[in-house]
């Protein structure tokens, strides 16, 4: 889609470019945003904005994409690729460091299987990971050529390692001879222009032999080359120049190999570009607020409670929020109201969101916010074109109008300010009702302001079209920048006047010059105003006792859930008691029962019966029914909880018949009754 047909510098998109750089990772992002640009494709569009979700979320878990090393190196990329420019060491790092987050991210972006919009990303990443790996052999992050690579290179470093220790050496049993000792500024040796030297005073020059090669800058001190050192120094140099040309000779391979991977590079740098544009805009949705917008094929232009972004950047507190609706049912908009009362800024909003919602861009609203996908926004807003052209503020309104004319359609945006505005207020006034009259019956969504009442009228008239008025308090005569759709405004031009000073007088014979029909229309706008202003502040009164009934509701409800667990608990507590004050009982009675049992014929009868009666009610106890249903659900492998044992044990055997279960302690195997079986389990078991 060009850009030509979205007037995005009149609608300060600039401002959204530089929220999206303020939350890049890297900066590879910055040219993908500076180049950010309305969609074309709705495939591409709704798949953009499904990644951006889905990152939105991992950002919401406190993941995002492992970008970080990642630096921009298309400023020398693109003159290599043309043969114009032989990249440094520091260059292929910085290349390699930029592969290696590739093939991160790649693999970051193919492991979320819960998102498929990245998944099906990642495989649009091509893969770079051998490349990286190769450059990671032949230098390291800070830009040194390793002696992995190459052979001679390593031998080369060897030799020079042992030249340095032969410098050295000399040095040393230089500085140990006390008579050159005496001679010195300093008994430490110094490099020279890659030369060692030493410190020697400018009066005991002459004592020392060697190779002078520079002098402090009060002359007091001159830098000298021992003689003993010269010829172990001048190897050293020797192998460092041979180092140079061996680093060269790998530079110029590894550059030959990075040719046959262009298409790879250039793309992974497009990608990581992208991605880190992604992560941006993600941003403004974990941290910001901004909603994911909604586009839809042939839908209305619909806005719910949105802010224009440089408003919430400004620090305004509590900016007033847009709603309107354009395409259903009407695609025009005329709103009118008195100067600063927000006209352009909520002009600009309107157009400024639709711009970023088909950048893929989150917007400043809430739900219920979304738009067409529209082909061109077209705007006339301000005189800066005009000024540039030398036109008069009327022939750069008229030559933007045209244009908007010229290019607009079912499918655009058209954003019009004070139409009719800079000339004759009746010519004026035609002219602009010629505007809306095609703009309306070509069904072009439109969003105008003007102050001239022959428009409003026009909005009143034309089923495509509606008045809009920017709230305004006559009484103090400020603006409220809210957008009231279905109202024209009124100018309040003569009250300002009276406020800001104009003679009484004139403000009075203006009024009869207005006439009474004027006069009683004006009247009108404002009574339909306030009665629209006290509608809203009882609506809010309306919604902030429902929020609180709500809230009440809600409190009575987690109460009586937290009373009903309450109940439960007692119950089951209550159940636990009975249970185990009817199992002291048996453990009391049962074995004297047993013993008398062997006694006299009459005994044993009576304790026999005791034994029975007392089965029967433990039996008829609600916690040994409700034992039984428990233990009738319980299956091998079911984890029970065991009071005698104090452990919670898993079932391998049941006997039903006999009521026993066969469950496992650590590595024994126990023997149970059901009675001996909870079915509740304490926490700490």
């Amino acid at each position: 889609m060009p850009t030509a047909r979205f007037d995005l510098d009149t609608l300060e998109f600039q401002a959204v470019r530089e929220l999206l750089i303020e939350r890049l990772q890297t900066a590879l992002g910055r040219r993908a945003v500076q180049e950010l640009a309305p969609i074309e494709d709705e495939a591409r569009l709704d798949a953009t904005r499904r990644q951006v979700a889905e990152i939105a979320k991992a950002l919401s878990d406190d993941q995002e994409p492992p970008a970080s090393g990642a630096v921009e190196i298309r400023s020398w990329l693109g003159p290599f690729f043309e043969g114009h420019h032989q990249p440094e060491t520091r260059d292929v790092a910085d290349l390699m460091r930029l592969l290696q987050a590739t093939a991160r991210c790649q693999g970051w972006l193919a492991r979320r299987e819960d998102s498929p919009a990245l998944v099906a990303l990642s495989s649009q990443f091509p893969p770079v990971a051998d490349l990286a790996d190769e450059l990671s052999g032949i230098v390291d992050s800070r830009g040194e050529v390793l002696d992995s690579a190459s052979v001679r290179l390593a031998e080369i470093r060897t030799e020079i390692e042992e030249a340095e220790n032969g410098v050295r050496a000399a040095l040393h049993s230089f500085l140990s001879d006390e008579r050159n000792r005496r001679c010195l500024q300093s008994p430490e040796a110094s490099w020279r222009h890659g030369r060692p030297v030493v410190q020697v005073r400018f009066e005991q020059r002459r004592q020392i032999r060697g190779v002078q090669h520079d002098r402090s800058q009060s002359g007091a001190t001159v830098f000298v080359e021992p003689e003993v050192v010269v010829e172990a120094a001048n190897r050293l140099s020797d192998l460092r120049g041979d180092e140079h040309r061996e680093v060269q000779v790998v530079l110029t391979q590894t550059c030959r190999g990075l040719r046959r991977s262009q298409e790879e590079i250039e793309r992974a740098c497009v990608v990581m570009s992208e991605l880190d544009l992604t992560v941006a805009r993600a941003r403004l949705i974990t941290e910001d607020g901004y909603l994911p917008a909604v586009v839809s094929v042939g839908g209305p232009l619909r806005l719910r409670r949105a802010r224009h972004p440089l408003l919430e950047r400004s620090g305004i507190e509590d900016p007033v929020p847009l709603d309107l609706t354009l395409g259903d049912p009407f695609s025009m908009l005329v709103v009118t109201g008195p100067n600063t009362g927000g006209k352009t800024v909520a002009m600009k909003t309107v157009g400024l969101l639709a711009v970023m919602a088909l950048c893929a861009v989150p917007v400043p609203a809430e739900e219920g916010t979304e738009f067409p996908l529209l082909d061109g926004v077209f705007a006339d807003i301000g005189d800066e074109q005009g000024i540039r052209q030398n036109l008069s503020t009327f022939s750069s309104h008229v030559t933007r109008i045209a244009r908007c004319i010229r290019e607009s359609g079912p499918n655009t945006l058209v954003l019009l300010d004070e139409l009719g505005a800079g000339t004759d207020p009746e010519e004026g006034g035609a002219l602009g009702e010629a505007v809306l009259e095609d703009l309306a019956r070509r069904k072009v969504l439109s969003v105008v302001t003007t102050h001239i009442g022959r428009l409003k009228d026009f909005a009143y008239q034309n089923p495509q079209a509606e008045n809009g008025a920017m709230a305004f308090d006559g009484k103090t005569l400020a603006p409220i920048y809210r957008l009231d759709v279905g109202i024209p405004g009124s100018s309040h031009a003569l009250d300002i006047a009276r406020r800001v000073g104009l003679a009484e007088r004139l403000v009075d014979r203006a009024r009869e010059l207005l006439g009474e029909r004027d006069l009683r229309v004006e009247q009108m706008i404002e009574r339909v105003q306030v009665a629209r202003q006290e509608a809203e502040a009882q609506r809010r009164r309306t919604e902030q006792l429902s929020r609180q009934a709500e809230r009440k509701g809600q409190e009575v409800e987690l109460r009586s859930k937290d009373m009903e667990r309450k109940r439960a608990w007692l119950g089951e507590e209550a159940d636990a008691l009975v249970d185990e004050q009817m199992k002291k009982l048996r453990t009391a009675l049962v074995p004297g029962l047993e013993r008398l049992r062997g006694g006299p014929k009459s005994v044993s009868e009576e304790a026999a019966a005791l034994l029975s009666g007392l089965q029967q009610v433990v039996e008829e106890t609600s916690v040994h029914r409700r034992r039984m249903r428990f233990l009738g659900s319980v299956r091998k492998d079911t984890i029970v909880f065991v009071p005698r044992l104090g452990k919670r044990c898993v079932i391998r055997k049941i006997d039903r018949a006999k009521q026993l279960l066969t469950v496992e302690v650590g590595k024994m195997r126990v023997e149970v009754a059901f009675e001996d079986v909870s079915w509740i389990q304490p926490l700490d078991a």
